[in-house]
């Protein structure tokens, strides 16, 4: 906690001198409030301090309580004040010129411990819990209620749209053209590695859609090695992973059956959509980025963000949104786990569509916040014309308008009204402290923009290491450590390097930023050293990660079916599978780029 405050510090007085501004009295305060709260205050209370100052900027002023837990003189807040009146007037008004340096220092200093990766307090975690049943609750009773008239209009603007976008899904799934794998992350029977492909359980409900004969065995020969199917549907199981100090993620680990077929749905839906259209992404995050920046500039399209996306997505709302897709809503659903265990044990029936962790829920939440948007769209032009229908033409022309990435949404301000009223209607719940419509802020998939100009924070994303054994955290360090010295905090920069010289015996050279190990990126090379081998390639030494995957050798059935079905392989993976369980580090020589 110490040394974070103190690096924290070191940074407040760099973009001080770089804004003008004299930072030494945020520098206490800091440090004092550490002291009196812990890490909360740089974790939890300084991000909450970043969300009010992006929502001032959203509104263009600061109202009295606007940042609550800190003291306010003459309309601003004190903690940050020199800063702050780079950007506000003594009003709380923003300047019509404000300085964009002052705008990304507040960011930077705000945010730069709000993304550290910890454990939650016990009460934290049985929270997040809590919120995961709501959630579920108001898609039940959603769907009870929903009016049929909002579930057609959903269903005729799906038809039309994902029609066109998932065509080649749906025919896939009707002469079985899938391509099922197995994920790398844990499931709810504890599989890992080779062993998933000796699948020992393949439920009725999913042997009814795609029988396990053709799914689960390489060959009739091994009959014998067939799973033992079963009546009752085994649970997901509800595990929270470590995200922030404020709260976990709450991910629902899969059935390895389940989510054998579910990963060939999804690759069959991502295929499908990239071969026509942009509007819905899910690997191309810097098509969002671009988009956001060019909105930070024109205002012509809002960034938009969902809160407990998946969570709200449910069961009737889907199969309206897919209705025109009947082969890929029936491969949907025999792959759809409809309970889930959670951590006290007990199992709950869910009425969402589907939890995170499920391999279709990003693929599936996606086309239904596009469908929403089309739909509000419609509704749009139907205040004019009652008569309107969304046409092909016109979904065509909104190919650069429109972007949606799970739940980060881009959409033409004209339409947000429409977007607005629909998602309320849905049961949606738009994170107001994460969009961004009247500013010329924008922000989207990790980027975020003022006129243009980048002010993404760089963040801290572990706990600095108390010595050269903490792996995970050294390499962290190291990379946070070149993310400040890109973004041009090179005094910062210097006092990592002490530290980290510190911990690596010394041994932190010069490279770029291709190097394959644990080196100080910089644009001076003077003191690179010169030796080279016979391919003439310029060499140093560093310290490199070394994670060897786990011994698990895959059976006889398991090899067979595994060299069928995975394209990629090593010499070594019939022995050797699964995520490493540990990394250690090892020093060896490496070309500097």
């Amino acid at each position: 906690m110490k040394r974070l405050v103190q690096l924290w510090t070191i940074l407040a007085e760099e973009l001080g001198s770089l804004c003008g501004v004299d930072a030494s009295r945020d520098a206490i305060t800091a440090l004092r409030r550490t002291e009196q709260e812990g890490d909360a205050f740089l974790r939890i209370t300084l991000p909450a301090y970043s969300k009010a100052f992006d929502r001032a900027i959203e509104l263009g002023r600061v109202s009295s309580d606007s940042f609550p837990g800190f003291q306010v003189r003459r309309g601003l807040p004190v903690f940050l004040g020199g800063f702050l009146r780079n950007v506000f007037d003594a009003d709380g008004r923003m300047l019509d010129v404000p300085c964009i340096e002052s705008i990304r220092a507040i960011r930077q200093l705000a945010g730069f411990c709000g993304k550290v990766r910890g454990d939650c307090t016990a009460a934290r975690d049985r929270i997040a819990v809590v919120e995961y049943v709501k959630a579920d609750e108001r898609c039940g009773e959603w769907d009870d209620s929903c009016p049929e008239e909002l579930l057609s209009e959903l269903a005729s603007v799906g038809g039309l749209a994902l029609g066109w976008a998932l065509g080649r899904a749906d025919f896939a799934c009707l002469n079985d053209d899938l391509r099922p794998r197995h994920g790398p992350g844990a499931t709810a029977d504890r599989l890992s590695g080779n062993a998933k492909f000796d699948l020992d359980y393949w439920p009725e409900k999913l042997h009814a859609r795609f029988p396990w004969w053709e799914w689960a065995i390489a060959t009739p020969l091994y009959g014998d090695c067939g799973p033992n199917r079963s009546t009752s549907l085994r649970p997901a199981k509800l595990s929270l992973v470590p995200k922030t100090m404020k709260t976990p993620r709450v991910i629902v680990m899969e059935p390895t059956a389940l989510m054998y077929m579910q990963q060939g749905i999804m690759t069959a839906m991502q295929e499908s959509i990239e071969a026509v259209t942009k509007q819905i992404g899910f690997t191309d995050q810097p098509t969002n980025r671009l988009m956001a920046r060019n909105a930070s500039i024109t205002r012509r399209q809002a960034t938009l963000d969902l809160s407990e996306a998946s969570d709200r997505v449910s069961l009737r709302q889907a199969e309206s949104v897919f209705s025109a897709l009947p082969n890929l809503w029936e491969a949907l659903l025999a792959t759809r786990s409809d309970q889930v265990e959670l951590p006290d044990r007990s199992v709950r029936v869910v009425r969402k569509f589907a939890s995170m962790g499920s391999a279709v829920c990003f693929p599936v939440e996606a086309c239904v916040f596009w469908v929403a948007i089309l739909t509000a769209i419609q509704r749009h032009y139907r205040k004019v014309d009652a008569s309107y229908k969304l046409t092909w033409r016109k979904l065509r022309s909104l190919e650069n308008q429109v972007r949606v990435y799970g739940d980060d949404l881009i959409v033409p301000v004209d339409y947000l009204p429409e977007v607005e009223e629909l998602f309320l209607q849905l049961g949606w719940k738009i994170n107001v402290a994460k969009s961004f419509s009247r500013s010329n802020f924008r922000e989207s998939c990790g980027g975020d923009y003022w006129r243009g100009e980048d002010v993404t924070p760089v963040r801290v994303r572990d706990p600095l290491p108390a010595h050269s054994g903490q792996i995970d955290q050294v390499h962290s360090l190291v990379e946070l450590r070149n993310q400040l010295y890109l973004a041009g905090y090179w005094k910062t920069t210097r006092s990592i390097d002490t530290l980290l010289a510190s911990l690596l015996n010394g041994v932190f050279p010069i490279a770029d930023e291709r190097a394959n190990g644990w080196t100080r990126v910089s644009r001076s090379f003077e003191g690179l050293p010169l030796a080279t081998d016979r391919m003439h390639r310029h060499l140093t030494k560093a310290w490199v990660l070394n994670s060897p995957i786990p011994v698990n050798p895959a059976s006889e059935h398991g090899s067979l079916i595994k060299c069928l079905t995975v394209h990629s392989l090593d010499g070594d993976h019939l022995v050797r599978s699964g995520r490493p369980s540990v990394v250690y580090k090892k020093l060896r020589w490496i070309p500097l780029h």
